[in-house]
């Protein structure tokens, strides 16, 4: 299958078309002009994915997976009007793209979104990236997702997420700081079993509907950072300062009961995994963050 990938330079566009093209799929990435330069062994175009003159490029693909835009919630909450111009406006240009060449588009969104009212900037944003696929009458289908984490998420380039910054704390022997309840809870899932449920999606012709991909399994933030510790085989001690947070921040985001990856590996083997590709990663080490 042929996918354009936006976002590649964020995590999920970046793994994304790395794993999907070693599975032997066509892709295309596309990053945003001056965006991050990563390696992929393939052609990148540098375009915004809210440019009209990205629509020819989706000329024989099969899928498009959206994850550019502001992915997170701390950067929804600095700048919420940019949030909802990159999370639905750049959608609707890419499903106007559809349109023209009868291509499918899947959008990450994210289980914050499914809350009534939208507990943040980062879910009201994504909410209305979702209202925009339900509207438009391109071939979409919305995929909320849960707490996903694992290869290219690295917290020196600027990722965000509770794995990203429990690994690369423990691997410096710095303290494991978790602000607000140590015990609220996040669905994790790694990002590789994520692709190929979207690749799954694809090759199914599963459009017009929405999906929820997650473990099944709400693990508490403590819990999480203790697994990452043993992984890396470090003493960095787990701090809980408690503390008030942003909307949203302080509760406990898991998935209905019954959702579950078609594939997901057990999460002490995804933890371990993950770290194990943070060592190998120059940028995740303490000397590039210095």
């Amino acid at each position: 299958m042929r996918f354009l990938v936006t976002g590649a330079s964020g995590f999920l566009g970046w793994r994304f078309a790395t794993v999907l093209r070693e599975r032997g799929h066509d892709v295309l990435p596309l990053r945003r002009p001056g965006g991050r330069v990563r390696s992929f062994g393939l052609e990148v175009r540098e375009l915004d994915a809210g440019d009209p003159a990205v629509r020819p490029l989706l000329a024989g693909c099969d899928a498009v997976l959206h994850f550019a835009g502001v992915p997170d919630p701390a950067s929804a909450r600095e700048d919420p009007a940019r949030a909802v111009r990159e999370n639905a406006g750049t959608t609707l240009n890419l499903l106007e793209g559809c349109c023209e060449h009868d291509v499918g588009l899947l959008y990450p969104s994210t289980v914050r979104a499914a809350v009534e009212p939208p507990p943040d900037e980062y879910a009201l944003s994504k909410r209305l990236g979702e209202e925009v696929c339900r509207l438009h009458p391109a071939r979409a289908t919305i995929v909320r997702l849960t707490s996903v984490f694992g290869p290219g998420q690295v917290a020196a380039e600027g990722a965000t997420g509770a794995m990203a910054a429990f690994a690369a704390r423990a691997l410096d022997g710095a303290p494991l700081v978790i602000p607000g309840d140590p015990e609220r809870t996040r669905d994790f899932t790694y990002v590789d079993d994520v692709v190929v449920s979207f690749e799954r999606l694809v090759a199914a012709g599963r459009w017009n509907d929405e999906v929820l991909l997650a473990s099944g399994v709400a693990t508490p933030l403590r819990r999480a950072a203790e697994l990452v510790r043993e992984a890396a085989g470090s003493r960095s001690p787990i701090e809980t300062p408690g503390g008030d947070l942003p909307p949203g921040e302080n509760e406990s985001w898991e998935a209905p009961a019954g959702s579950r990856l078609e594939c997901v590996r057990p999460l002490e083997q995804a933890v371990s995994d993950y770290v194990d590709w943070l060592r190998t990663h120059a940028a995740a080490q303490g000397r590039a963050r210095a």
